[in-house]
């Protein structure tokens, strides 16, 4: 099979841009519940359709009860994780990567 002669050039501009972005990017910030766990990451991953309605069923009466055996029992239950743990770090992954791109305009 032939080889092919690929150009590729990158506009200094954009990089510089680009490079712009992602130093901005460094950091921590601070992200509510519902933007962690999307109405689609939800349908996905859970037996629900919303965020707010796994929370109902689940019984919890305040935020400080996220995490507690019981919860975690009731994830294990009715997502498809194992642990609050690990849902919480599949939607802090999603959520990283969908912001990143969006905040680079990939």
């Amino acid at each position: 099979m032939d080889n092919f002669k690929v150009s590729v050039s990158f506009d200094d501009g954009k990089l510089k841009e680009l490079r712009r972005k992602a130093k901005n990017l460094n950091g921590q910030t601070e992200v509510p519940l519902s933007e962690l766990f999307p109405n689609d990451f939800i349908r996905k991953y859970t037996n629900f359709q919303t965020l707010q309605a796994m929370i109902d069923t689940s019984g919890i009466k305040s935020p400080e009860e996220i995490g507690n055996e019981e919860f975690c029992k009731f994830i294990s239950l009715h997502t498809q994780f194992s642990s609050w743990e690990e849902m919480l770090r599949a939607a802090t992954f999603s959520y990283t990567n969908s912001y990143t791109k969006r905040k680079l305009g990939l």
